[in-house]
């Protein structure tokens, strides 16, 4: 098997000093929601004992904090089932810091259908079904300070926030899921978890008359789940579907209150902000797209793309009574383009995991402020290679970490963002999009062993940012 090479660049490009003009959620809810959001989250924490906190708390760069899925799995954090009472109900005070009321409830009665499956499934199930197996996990130290960030998950339930000098810069992806759809026997019988996202799309597309409904259907049979499952990042799928600007005025009001009954997920303010803003962008822009058949018990799916965000739902599974739903942010899910525009435009000194806080770089000045970048960067420990353009190194890398072939036909890269300390080592580091299969480990772990020189501006040392980009290729060699 071909080994790879791995070719780093860093580069010196010059990147403009504001902080990006856009962004998902803005004004004074993200404010209050981060507020908030921390204040649950320091009490919380300050109730665990100290093993329950080293499970709930990890490393705001750590590669879990992206790694998502509504299936049932062993995950990071502290469960539900770990907690006494009073931390229980400081858990779920925190929870609801992230979700509206609406949104709260949906979640508590997505746990509560555990039992019910449970029962379904009888004894014999493969998979345990606990309303208390609900993961509680804080990325980083909540403050006004530091970038933090937290989720909740569990099957059918997750949930993300990611929060930048006191403002709440993402809280997508936001997923919840339902089984069943529909309780049809025993005590419960008639509950509905997510009763409003599957009876207002039908209404939607009910509504639409023949030519209309032969547009918004792409496919007669629906997919067997959401197309964008658990990626890291979503982007944009096929423009299907009837565009918003060829509805009539009831159509569109349907149209909004199905997309309210994703909004009501969300805080209030929250809700009240991302709905201006989509007006604000164009609602006509607004594709709703359908699959499956229309009437009550047809497995279905539909999705609804705008240009900044995508909500996506199926219901195929255990005989359409088996709900998935997702909204997803084009550049806002994790924060992670938001967050790197942060990085570019913020000084930092954020510390490596481990490392000491007198190792901790005090500020970090932007390429352009010091032509000293080149200079300063050496690699004595890579191989060298003739330079072109920005520095190139080269190392030779086996197999996957796991041992098995490398999944990549064509040159991959990995951006990172780094900030290059002051006191010659090596500082925060951000991962902008990762990659499977151990390569973002690898690649970090080749930027924890780049060699520095310090910087220098004005005749003092001075930490720097910037993107190197970690590319891996087959050796033809």
């Amino acid at each position: 098997m071909k080994p790879l090479r791995l070719v780093v660049l860093l580069s010196s490009c010059v990147i403009a000093l504001s902080l990006v003009t856009w962004s998902v959620i803005d004004g004074v809810a993200r404010m209050r929601a981060a507020s908030a959001m921390a204040d649950a989250a320091n009490k919380f924490l300050a109730s665990l004992k100290p093993e329950q906190k080293a499970k709930a708390t990890l490393d705001f760069a750590d590669e879990n904090r992206r790694d998502w899925t509504v299936v049932p799995r062993d995950r990071k954090g502290v469960p539900l089932k770990d907690l006494d009472a009073n931390q229980r109900k400081l858990a779920m005070e925190f929870m609801k810091t992230g979700l509206g009321a609406s949104g709260y409830q949906k979640a508590t009665t997505i746990m509560s259908l555990e039992p019910v499956l449970a029962q379904l499934e009888g004894p014999n199930r493969r998979i345990p079904r606990d309303p208390e197996l609900y993961y509680f996990s804080v990325f980083g130290t909540p403050s006004a300070k530091a970038p933090w960030g937290w989720r909740v998950e569990g099957h059918h339930i997750s949930i993300h926030f990611t929060i930048v000098k006191g403002e709440m810069l993402s809280n997508t992806p936001l997923a919840f899921g339902a089984n069943p759809a529909e309780v049809r026997e025993g005590e419960r019988k008639g509950l509905r978890a997510l009763a409003g996202e599957e009876d207002r799309g039908r209404d939607l597309i009910q509504a639409l008359d023949e030519k209309q409904r032969a547009v918004a259907i792409f496919d007669q049979k629906a997919p067997s789940d959401i197309l964008t499952l658990a990626k890291i990042k979503a982007d944009p799928l096929k423009p299907e579907g009837i565009p918003t600007g060829q509805m009539n005025k009831q159509q569109k009001a349907l149209l909004e209150k199905l997309i309210d009954e994703y909004l009501a997920r969300m805080p209030q303010e929250v809700a009240a902000e991302r709905s201006k803003k989509m007006r604000d962008a164009g609602f006509d822009k607004i594709y709703f797209a359908w699959a499956g058949g229309v009437n009550k018990g047809d497995p279905h799916y539909y999705r609804i793309q705008s240009p900044t965000f995508l909500i996506e739902y199926d219901n195929t599974q255990n005989n359409a009574n088996h709900i998935h739903s997702v909204w997803r942010d084009f550049n806002g899910d994790f924060g992670e383009d938001l967050l790197r525009e942060h990085y570019k435009a913020t000084p930092h000194g954020a510390t490596q995991p481990g490392a000491s806080q007198q190792d901790a770089p005090q500020s970090a000045v932007h390429p352009q402020d010091t032509s000293h970048l080149d200079s300063a960067i050496t690699q004595a420990d890579l191989a060298r290679l003739k330079l072109q353009g920005a520095p190139q190194r080269y190392v030779r890398l086996g197999p996957t970490p796991d041992g098995r072939p490398v999944p990549i036909k064509k040159p991959t890269s990995l951006p990172l963002i780094v900030v290059f300390g002051s006191n010659g080592k090596i500082g925060h580091i951000d991962v902008v999009e990762g990659l499977p299969d151990g390569l973002t480990e690898k690649s970090i772990e080749v930027a924890k062993a780049l060699k520095i020189k310090p910087a220098t501006y004005s005749n003092k040392p001075v930490n720097v940012w910037s993107e190197i980009a970690i590319t891996f290729k087959l050796d033809q060699s």
